[in-house]
């Protein structure tokens, strides 16, 4: 992904919880980016909103200060990005608006690739890995979120948009799987798995694509029949998303779109599983 202006933040995360990730936001206005429609269509925001506040966030993982000292440098540059397309309401769509954390529901996150000022990071997968002592969300967030999937994953289109209707929940989540399939997928490695409420516990959700960066070292987990927890979290697949909601216009004709759900592996987990952060 292109973009005219880029704000990054000016601190690393800290690493713990929830959105203490080891992680730098960059800010992207939504007239930033790059693209065939720019200053003509909104890159995304709330359903019936004629104008927008709305921008995408990119953002590295376990970054380390010589990566902050660079993007803190290159403020406002341009810059070009390789990552994962997350689409996610983590709480962004409201409040105080900030340059390196506009609203949005739309992310590059995780980013493997930077250009931006003296950073010129090549494409590397191996940048992404699970946070060491992080601690993700357990089966308590997990369960409820994906047995329900069904309800509030619902999608409509008109002749402009796709239109995604998402709870607000939840970063990071440490899932039980086991996996069915393995595949291909633009740079990475997909697998399908179900998703088991613990070790020994039911299966709470059938057949949930998971998604690897190419060159990251979960790649090599991904191995038909194998059970294992997982750290990562959901994303909703706009193109699987675009597909359902095909011949579907007006949000009175939206329908159920649990396919399109996706989960990116970062690696294992390094730490338990909460319930909250203050736990």
């Amino acid at each position: 992904m292109q973009a005219s202006e880029a704000y990054p933040a000016h601190t690393i995360h800290s690493v713990s919880c929830g959105g203490n990730d080891g992680e730098l936001h960059i800010g992207i206005p939504g007239n930033g980016v790059v693209w065939t429609n720019a200053g003509s269509e909104a890159i995304s925001g709330l359903a019936g909103q004629t104008t927008s506040d709305f921008g995408v966030v990119a953002e590295p993982p376990n970054v380390h200060a010589a990566l902050e000292n660079g993007l803190v440098a290159a403020d406002g540059q341009s810059a070009q990005f390789l990552g994962y397309f997350r689409v996610w309401n983590e709480g962004h769509d409201t409040g105080t608006v900030y340059a390196s954390n506009p609203h949005h529901v739309l992310e590059l996150h995780p980013v493997w690739g930077i250009q931006m000022g003296s950073v010129n990071n090549a494409p590397d997968g191996s940048v992404v890995f699970s946070m060491p002592h992080y601690h993700g969300y357990g089966a308590s967030k997990f369960r409820p979120l994906l047995e329900s999937a069904s309800t509030w994953l619902q999608v409509y289109e008109d002749v402009s948009f796709v239109y995604v209707q998402m709870p607000r929940a939840q970063n990071f989540y440490q899932i039980r799987v086991t996996i069915r399939q393995v595949k291909p997928y633009a740079g990475g490695r997909a697998a399908v798995a179900d998703v088991y409420s613990s070790a020994t516990g039911t299966r709470v959700f059938r057949n949930l694509t998971l998604v690897a960066a190419s060159g990251s070292n979960i790649t090599a987990q991904f191995v038909v029949g194998r059970s294992m927890y997982l750290l990562g979290f959901f994303s909703v697949n706009l193109a699987k998303a675009a597909n359902f909601a095909h011949s579907h216009s007006r949000q009175a004709a939206a329908i159920s779109a649990p396919g399109s759900l996706e989960f990116f592996a970062f690696g294992l987990p390094t730490g338990r599983a909460v319930t909250t952060c203050g736990s």
